[in-house]
């Protein structure tokens, strides 16, 4: 990440930065009137994949901002302040869209974290209280008059990855009207975070002018001078909604208007009227507002307080994942508009949607960031002294203990311990290896530190019989494969679980079959290619396997398929078929690194005759490719020259 800034007084923004670990990110308290090496580090978060963290809504709530990790995915409260911080409890399984806000409630004067959800077509809405345990639904849902409402700002939010504004008391989502069949008259889903009762606000109506309207909607007269509906101004500008003064207030983006490139600022004056007036007329015209004529993205995040200046986000995509990123000052008083933070960051495995925003002002508050019952249950000296002695403990060991109490058990399951046993347990990184043997009874392997093997084999340890390749491990277990079977060990733990492989049912044409046999080597198990990831979504190890149906090297032509098994305590595994990889694979086994699965391409099959490296990222369910050293991307049938991907010391090479 690239930072430059310009001196701005009485400013302080939070800003999240991916660290050098794949699951950590650390959050900052920077201000533009210094330079970079006065940021303080605010807190870490551990478990946040160090490219999905975002902040939720930039404006704090009573000092308390809103982040959201949206891989694993988790909600963090932080009050930047008192650099406190909070992990929400888990709420359910992955839905067909939502959106999340923080607002706070006059009433019982505390903050209360809301969710709009979609699943399956049904809208409902889900409220979180700070200490309690889980979510609970809200006390009145969303009304049936509502529920499209609802559905078409949940589009809009999760299109444009924008966040609920809170303002006088409620949440407020902008509804996306290409989503609706008829005429919308509501503009803005409200839910009152005081009653969780949900109302609508009026659509603004925007003065009508010609150069702004689409020509064949102006040819068919469906348009009067009496009404002119603010979503058809959306075809030629883009609405979002904002707090400036307290007060909520929608922004109009008129950047490519040829009579003036602006930013209108529209005041809510009447909720039950819907009543608007236009409070500010930002001029991008001069050479000051050239920083925001050029971005894609522009959006008015608001102010802390009222007569302070109306802080402005841009976001600019210059090349693949590549994105520009920059803060400025409006003041309302003078006019003058200020560049004051660029920042160029990496965004990798995008979907559709743009990425969020990653920073938020800081205000100085006391307010608390509440703890759960398990954090302080887990923060109180005996639990410190009892994880302590785990921690001491071998690994099956402190399996079996989770039997001994509720306490102990969540204790052992939190993700935090088991981070902080396993560093504790590999901190000497000295090398572990362990060969696998013929199980006894009912298991299928053992596993024998090398140099106990070395002196009791071949006394105590059977050797095997047939051929296996083992992975790495991989958040704890290997993978363990066979021609026909694919087995989930974790040494440790002597925790097991048994996967059939798809039945073979590969065609090679006569001319190729020998040229196939003699290829086999050490690292080829049947007709599979076999990798181990981890789904942070479900927290479930996932079984990649690709299998070839059809290869054939003389006339280039191939039929891959790639099939994945989750893994779960219970033994079963589900299975889901993915899109094909955009490059057929060699026959060495993958490489495991920061969450993706990496092979190296086949350049004797299919268009391309260039190696390349296919990725696969489970967290995304999206393949992408590589490009490779020139040194081992060339290739050419002369050749015998072989090249495969692995993970060393938690970096990714090509050999």
């Amino acid at each position: 990440m690239e930072i430059t800034r310009t001196a701005e007084a009485e400013l302080k923004l939070l800003l999240v930065s991916p660290t050098e670990r794949f699951d950590s990110t650390d959050v900052y308290s920077c201000s533009p009137l210094g330079p970079r090496r006065n940021d303080q580090l605010l807190f870490t978060l551990d478990h946040a994949r160090r490219d999905s963290l975002k902040v939720l809504m930039p404006i704090p709530c009573r000092g308390l901002t809103l982040l959201f990790d949206d891989v694993t995915p988790a909600y963090y409260l932080c009050n930047a302040a008192t650099r406190a911080v909070t992990r929400l409890p888990p709420f359910g399984e992955a839905l067909d869209s939502f959106s999340a806000g923080l607002g706070f409630d006059v009433r019982r004067r505390q903050q209360k974290m809301v969710r709009l959800i979609n699943e399956m077509g049904t809208v409902k809405c889900e409220v979180y209280t700070p200490g309690s345990d889980c979510w609970r639904l809200a006390a009145k849902g969303v009304p049936f008059r509502l529920c499209r409402v609802a559905t078409s700002a949940l589009c809009n939010a999760e299109d444009n990855t924008v966040s609920p504004v809170f303002a006088n008391g409620c949440l407020h989502w902008l509804v996306a009207p290409y989503n609706l069949n008829a005429k919308p008259r509501t503009a803005i889903l409200s839910f009152s975070v005081a009653e969780e009762t949900f109302t609508s606000v009026r659509a603004p109506t925007f003065g009508p002018t010609v150069r702004t309207l689409p020509f064949p909607f102006i040819a068919s007269g469906g348009l009067t001078d009496q009404w002119f509906p603010w979503h058809w101004a959306g075809r030629a500008s883009e609405e979002h909604l904002t707090v400036v003064d307290n007060q909520l207030c929608m922004v109009r983006d008129l950047r490519t208007n040829p009579y003036g490139s602006t930013l209108e600022i529209w005041r809510l004056l009447d909720y039950s009227a819907g009543d608007w007036s236009l409070n500010h007329c930002i001029n991008l015209s001069g050479c000051a507002g050239r920083d925001l004529r050029e971005p894609q993205i522009v959006s008015v995040v608001g102010n802390c307080r009222p007569g302070k200046k109306i802080i402005i986000a841009s976001s600019t995509h210059k090349v693949h994942d590549t994105f520009k990123k920059q803060v400025h000052t409006y003041d309302p008083s003078s006019g003058a508009l200020k560049t004051i933070l660029s920042v160029t960051e990496t965004h990798t495995s995008l979907d559709e949607t743009p990425p969020g925003l990653r920073f938020g002002l800081i205000e100085e508050s006391l307010t608390p960031v509440h703890k759960t019952d398990e954090e302080i249950a887990l923060s109180l000296t005996l639990a410190k002294v009892t994880k302590e002695i785990l921690l001491r403990l071998p690994a099956k060991s402190a399996v079996q203990s989770k039997a001994v109490c509720k306490q102990w058990l969540r204790l052992i399951e939190s993700e935090n311990f088991i981070e902080i046993y396993s560093k504790h347990k590999n901190m000497d990184k000295r090398p572990k290896i362990m060969l696998i043997g013929k199980g006894s009874g009912h298991l299928g392997f053992s596993f024998a530190p090398l140099n106990r093997w070395i002196r009791e084999a071949p006394k105590h340890i059977a050797l095997l019989c047939r051929k296996v390749i083992c992975s790495k491990p991989c958040h704890g277990p290997h993978l363990i494969s066979t021609e026909t079977d694919n087995y989930l060990y974790n040494a440790c733990t002597g925790f097991y679980r048994v996967y059939h492989s798809k039945e073979a049912k590969m065609h090679l044409p006569s001319r190729a079959c020998r040229a196939h046999k003699a290829e086999r080597h050490a690292f080829t198990v049947g007709n599979k290619n076999v990798g181990l990831t981890f789904d942070p979504l479900t927290r479930e190890h996932v079984v990649v396997e690709m299998s070839y149906n059809l290869k054939d090297y003389k006339s280039r032509q191939y039929n891959l398929e790639c099939t994945l098994r989750w893994c779960n305590s219970e033994g079963h595994a589900r299975e889901n078929s993915i899109p094909v990889p955009p490059l057929p694979v060699n026959e060495m086994p993958p490489a495991y690194v920061e969450g993706l699965l990496y092979w190296m391409s086949e350049p004797r099959l299919g268009r391309s005759h260039k190696r390349a490296i296919v990725s696969f990222d489970i967290a995304r369910n999206k393949f992408d490719v590589i490009s490779c050293p020139p040194c081992i991307a060339m290739w050419n049938s002369t050749s015998c020259c072989r090249a495969h991907v692995v993970e060393l010391e938690g970096v990714l090479c090509a050999i």
